[in-house]
């Protein structure tokens, strides 16, 4: 029996995203252990139903505390130690960093999967410790997973050296959970979502400039709200809530039904992201997006074929889009939802991460 160690951030991350490759291992009859900051207990007791053993690990994914991060580090060589693992598999950046020198310093095989380069990417003094890490752990993984060819480019500009890179569909979709649903039927609404977490670089201060400039004009088109607010935005969500401006949903464990409603999700990202989750799931329901050109959106959303594209950091433009979206036809917007669902059947389904999961594990003698 294989020993599998899976190092991530958050258990609610982990599973959301990685519980079919962990379904996967273990019925490929390995045992996995997951180290990740506990902060969902259901999704824990999910998790354990399925035969995978939790390790609590606090940890602050946007903390700069060498005290908090030095923990981190040396819980990792800890457990490394102590469990023997055939294979560890890490997510995100820190976890990809300091697992990795983990990884090094015990002489551990290890996969990171590059979920999108977040501060790696902003030129400054974090850059280049963040580069340097780079390229003191990268090298020494089995094989590097990618979401994206412009993050492959990224490592290859910034000489960060690999054994392998293999590009895999971003997190993948699973089409038996995200099925395709019907598109509404015209009822003289037009209704939009913002999924994801209520942070700046995620887009949200200009879909909500665009929420309050449609209340003010246009009250037939309709915007929801649903995911983690930033602590910046409470009041200002709250505020736009009572008064009618938005739907605030809160943090939504199934979002299911809200795609159901909704005609086009919205996602005016300027995050450098791996694959955008969120699009992937509006696509498998038949759902339309509008989002920025950048990298983990064009992978996913084509303009004027299943969706549109606006520009990053600009309000207006976003209303521009908005407009040109509610004037396509209802023929148009729907066939928009089709194009995607074929799109992530084709191109996105989770077992075809799952199959690059398990042909690493075949190279181990």
């Amino acid at each position: 029996m294989k020993k599998i160690l899976i190092i991530s951030n958050l258990i609610s991350y982990t599973y959301n995203f990685r519980k079919e490759i962990i379904q996967a291992l273990i019925s490929n009859d390995c045992e996995v252990t997951v180290l990740a900051d506990n902060d969902d207990d259901a999704k824990a007791g999910l998790l354990r139903n399925m035969g995978c053993t939790l390790i609590n690990i606090p940890f602050n994914g946007k903390g700069t505390s060498i005290k908090q991060d030095s923990k981190v580090l040396f819980s990792y060589i800890k457990y490394i130690k102590k469990l023997h693992p055939d294979m560890i598999f890490t997510y995100t950046i820190k976890p990809n960093l300091y697992g990795g020198i983990a990884a090094k310093l015990r002489r551990a095989r290890y996969v990171p999967m590059i979920t999108g380069l977040g501060e790696v990417e902003k030129k400054g003094k974090l850059q280049g410790l963040l580069l340097g890490l780079h390229r003191f752990v990268m090298p020494y993984a089995v094989c590097v997973f990618f979401q994206n060819q412009d993050n492959i480019s990224f490592f290859n500009r910034h000489k960060i050296k690999t054994k392998r890179k293999v590009l895999i569909p971003g997190s993948g979709i699973n089409l038996d959970e995200h099925h395709y649903e019907e598109y509404p039927q015209e009822s003289g609404h037009t209704d939009f979502a913002f999924i994801g977490r209520l942070t700046p670089a995620k887009g949200i201060e200009q879909y909500l400039d665009a929420a309050e400039y449609y209340h003010r004009k246009d009250d037939s088109i309709r915007f929801h709200v649903a995911g983690k607010c930033d602590e910046q935005y409470h009041e200002r969500i709250n505020r736009l809530n009572d008064s009618g401006v938005i739907v605030y949903h809160g943090l939504l464990s199934d979002t299911s039904d809200l795609y159901k409603m909704i005609h086009c999700l919205v996602l005016p990202t300027y995050h450098p992201e791996g694959i955008s989750n969120v699009l992937l799931e509006a696509a498998a329901c038949g759902r339309p997006a509008i989002c920025t050109s950048r990298t983990g959106c064009k992978e996913v959303i084509t303009d004027k074929v299943n969706g549109l594209y606006c520009k990053e950091k600009d309000s207006e433009d976003l209303i521009r889009v908005i407009d040109a979206f509610c004037s396509l036809s209802y023929e148009k917007k729907k066939e928009m939802g089709k194009n995607g669902r074929k799109k992530v059947e084709k191109e996105f389904s989770r077992k075809l991460v799952i199959e690059q999961y398990l042909k690493v594990l075949e190279e181990i003698k």
